[in-house]
């Protein structure tokens, strides 16, 4: 496949060192060029400028001891990916089609997702869509009831040991609670003329006053989005939640790739740090589909729900919708910037 035009120039003027190195190499082998270390937050602001260079040609992007892989079927475009600084891998195999297998997953679920579905979504480094089902009986009948007749080669089965679930937990005393639920706070953010609080949408809907952990109140006003994003918002007084996680002031809102390291902060399980797994998920929480989470290897518990995902480096990631597998150590959140365009709101930063 073609690359787009204005990096066609590109390759012209990487001349014959370009035409070296565009040499296709099979997606599990290390790549043909010294590798680029770039380190997280430098990969992470590569990913657009990857994303956009490549186009259709693109096959995933992913973190690996510090540099930024980035699969592709067209060996024509590796040398335009080291050009930019990242590693290129060039996929060997025949080319397949994870978008037609998410939709028609989508398809099959639309009525509700099945008990015993955990979640499923695109793994970058194999550019196959992952079906996680729950250990036990008829695991394997509900597998082949849902990948029967796709792509064999786009589509993998996982077992967790455990379904997924919100985690909001009934009772108060820590951080935020509405005298029912006790959630976490999330991010601050602003509505141009207003200050808001935001946390787990399933925490805020039905709700009205909540409370700090000294029983002040924070707020008697809520929202909480729809189209099924789970977030939702309290509004506060002016400058009474600060634009800080844990002491981490928040800097930005730039994703972190597959395989990055991003810590949860919840009012149950305080720090919790894990490499992001895979995004774009969708998730059975008890019967009911929530798309577009991003998933983590960080162990979480009841009460987190509604808290940030954030890097080292500032960087906010998301909002914590639930935990399942085993320990509850596989966790999901909605991004950040999802979070916000569905509130209508801006991120505060400091």
């Amino acid at each position: 496949m073609s690359l787009r035009r204005p990096h066609r120039l590109l390759l012209a003027a990487l001349g014959t060192v370009a035409i070296g190195v565009g040499v296709a190499v099979p997606a599990t082998a290390a790549p043909a060029l010294p590798p680029v270390t770039v380190g997280e937050d430098a990969a992470a602001a590569l990913v657009p400028a990857v994303t956009e260079a490549l186009g259709p040609a693109l096959a995933g992007t992913w973190l690996a001891d510090g540099r930024l892989m980035v699969g592709t079927w067209d060996a024509a475009a590796a040398p335009l990916v080291t050009a930019l600084g990242a590693t290129p891998v060039v996929r060997d195999e025949p080319r397949r089609d994870p978008a037609a297998v998410l939709s028609a997953l989508a398809g099959r679920t639309v009525t509700g997702m099945p008990a015993g579905l955990d979640s499923y979504g695109v793994d970058p480094r194999t550019e196959q869509v992952v079906v996680s089902v729950v250990d036990g009986p008829g695991a394997d009948a509900l597998a082949a009831d849902l990948t029967g007749g796709l792509d064999p080669s786009a589509v993998r089965v996982e077992r967790v040991a455990a379904p997924a679930h919100r985690q909001a937990a009934v009772g108060g005393g820590d951080t935020i609670t509405d005298g029912t639920r006790r959630c976490t706070a999330g991010f601050a953010a602003s509505d141009g003329s207003s200050d808001w609080l935001i946390t787990a949408g399933h925490c805020t809907r039905g709700s009205s006053s909540w409370y700090a952990t000294d029983g002040s109140t924070i707020g008697s006003e809520v929202e909480t989005a729809g189209r099924g994003v789970d977030v939702g918002a309290i509004a506060v007084e002016s400058g009474s939640v600060s634009a800080t996680v844990s002491g981490i002031r928040v800097a930005g809102s730039r994703p972190a790739p597959v395989g990055s390291t991003v810590c949860l902060y919840g009012s149950t399980s305080g720090r919790s740090c894990g490499t992001v797994q895979r995004t774009d998920m969708t998730v059975n929480f008890e019967g009911q589909s929530q798309s577009g989470l991003t998933s983590v290897a960080a162990c979480a518990q009841e009460g987190d729900s509604g808290a940030p995902y954030i890097t080292s480096s500032g960087q906010a990631q998301g909002v914590h919708t639930g935990a399942g597998g085993e320990g509850n150590c596989t966790s999901y959140f909605t991004p950040i910037r999802t979070a916000t365009g569905a509130l209508g709101l801006t991120l505060t930063t400091g």
